[in-house]
């Protein structure tokens, strides 16, 4: 690994053994809603200091994989990975690049077609359903702002369900919390899917 100035950097040990944790819940041998053993356990497991595990939970809570809970009947329970947290970062990286909500919203008109094909190529019945059903509840909202981004933006994420690939799903699903948040700190209210289309067409 290296650092910004270009040197090597050695991970330390709370690194590493976050990582060790990490793997194991990524790979499903923690599943969701799993306790860690006891943190005295751990420690003699892997043969790290105190200060060593309570950093690395502390990096695994960052990261949401885990939540420590206090007390007798307390301990760190697994939490499996959430599109959420991947935004998160994601737009973080993106702000410091200065990108705009028109660059995250073009990217998903450029992944929505190819999924919107898998979809009618593979045909899930119960998706396809699920899009009609969206699309006649956002037609019946257009005079609502709030309730009419609400709809279609369970449209957008449907459809790219529905092609089937789950990495243009976590994609979507990404670029979708990433244009609220986004639009949140811009202008305080929810995403408004009116008027990012008005926005890309002008």
């Amino acid at each position: 690994m290296k650092s910004q100035s270009g040197d090597i950097r050695v991970p330390k040990a709370a690194e590493l053994v976050a990582d060790k944790l990490r793997r194991r819940i990524v790979r499903g041998e923690l599943k969701e809603g799993d306790k860690l053993p006891a943190e005295s356990t751990l420690i003699e497991a892997l043969g790290v200091s105190r200060p060593t595990m309570r950093e690395a939970f502390r990096i695994l809570e960052v990261e949401s994989l885990i939540t420590v809970s206090r007390g007798a009947r307390g301990g760190a329970t697994v939490h499996m990975p959430r599109p959420n947290v991947i935004a998160r970062f994601a737009g973080h990286y993106l702000q410091s690049r200065n990108t705009t909500l028109r660059d995250v919203h073009e990217a998903r008109m450029i992944i929505e077609p190819q999924a919107v094909y898998l979809m009618a190529k593979n045909q899930p019945g119960t998706i396809i359903e699920e899009v009609g059903a969206l699309m006649d509840a956002a037609e019946a909202e257009i005079d609502d702002s709030e309730a009419y981004s609400h709809y279609t933006a369970q449209l957008h994420l449907k459809l790219i369900e529905g092609s089937g690939n789950e990495t243009l799903t976590l994609i979507a699903h990404v670029i979708n919390l990433i244009l609220d948040a986004q639009l949140v700190r811009a202008t305080g209210q929810r995403y408004d899917v009116k008027l990012a289309w008005k926005g890309l067409k002008s």
